[in-house]
């Protein structure tokens, strides 16, 4: 039989993390764990205010359905992730994100549980080599255009991700390109207006911007029906892109997508996404909504399977919870170990917080 745990933590940032519709100072995670055969496993799924999920109802829908996960017999990964959903989506509401968001952590879990059981390291799941593997952004939220310049300063990086959403975007990354010679690509988080990009859009090009993410909400996808795209300037898609249903529809607007295991549902429909985004020739970055270590280390196994990565949710955390990928001016080393290499660390403890979830 099969032990199913639970780590609800929350982990301060190093900055204030600000996009164009919030900022927070921490970022409430659930790690799960996942014992069979002397063999564990670890997932990890976070609290997202835009998707309406909190981690309290996250424990309880894994709480919900822990007999079942323990007493099923998860052996086929070609099977596991439907055996997972139809168990979870009797416990949640019609339409709830909450759903792929419990998804992730338990396919996740099992994905290194999997791999760990064959002596493996997880990329070799899906592919036979890790290379080529694309260089992480290094984000910068929102502040002072003083204190942007200051984060960029005190973190060399080879490419940045900005995120924008103010009145000042274009003064500000003016600013930002004459400090720096790195990649810089921007993430509006859907905090523009159809007249912003168009009048954004060829300064962008001026200032080398290599990728604009989400300029509109995703609400308003039809609004980019025919705008004038230059190749060296795409648009991705990430908050409209959410699930494997999401991907063809945004091929109709957008050069590339942001696939987000936690949002998605984990490494299982990730795949599926790749090779749909491949079949319709779309750029494919594998991003991340803050998590620790021990989710970013599981997603970074699908780094030799696309083109940009936007995995450095723990350089912005301050506390590391977990070893598992380590990071060198942008390149993301594996641990040598299998599966993800994750292992939790005693400071984990220090970040739990069951009086929150009780």
């Amino acid at each position: 039989m099969a032990k199913l745990e639970l780590f609800p933590v929350v982990v301060p940032f190093e900055y204030d993390f600000r996009i164009s519709r919030h900022s927070k100072r921490e970022q409430p995670l659930l790690i799960v764990a996942y014992t069979k055969d002397g063999v564990t496993g670890y997932g990890e799924t976070a609290e997202n205010a835009y998707y309406q999920v909190q981690l309290r109802d996250l424990v309880a829908l894994l709480q919900g359905v822990q007999e079942f996960i323990e007493q099923t017999s998860f052996t086929d990964p070609d099977i596991w992730w439907t055996q997972l959903k139809h168990a979870l989506h009797e416990k949640c509401k019609p339409h709830s994100h909450l759903l792929h968001f419990a998804l992730c952590a338990m396919d996740m879990a099992l994905w290194d549980w999997y791999a760990r059981k064959h002596q493996k390291p997880l990329y070799r799941c899906w592919c036979d080599k890790p290379e080529p593997r694309p260089d992480t952004d290094y984000t910068i939220g929102i502040d002072k255009p003083e204190v942007m310049l200051q984060k960029i300063q005190a973190h060399p990086w080879p490419v940045y991700k900005i995120k924008v959403g103010t009145k000042e975007d274009i003064q500000l990354l003016t600013t930002i390109r004459k400090h720096t010679d790195a990649r810089i690509r921007i993430d509006a988080n859907a905090g523009w207006s159809l007249d912003q990009l168009r009048t954004y859009y060829p300064l962008c090009r001026q200032l080398q911007i290599e990728c604009i993410e989400q300029p509109l909400p995703a609400a308003e996808n039809a609004l980019l029906d025919g705008f004038p795209v230059d190749p060296a300037l795409p648009l991705m898609a990430d908050e409209s892109c959410v699930t494997e249903q999401d991907v063809i529809a945004c091929a109709s607007y957008f050069q590339g997508i942001n696939i987000k295991l936690t949002k998605c549902g984990g490494i299982t429909p990730a795949l599926r996404m790749i090779r749909q985004a491949r079949a319709l020739q779309l750029q494919i970055m594998i991003g991340s909504m803050n998590e620790s270590i021990v989710g970013t280390s599981a997603a970074a196994h699908l780094l030799p399977l696309v083109d940009e990565a936007d995995l450095d949710g723990p350089l912005l955390l301050k506390a590391p919870i977990a070893n598992g990928i380590s990071y060198e001016n942008g390149k993301i080393q594996y641990a040598d170990a299998p599966g993800s290499g994750v292992e939790l660390l005693p400071a984990i403890y220090e970040y739990l917080i069951p009086d929150k979830i009780s």
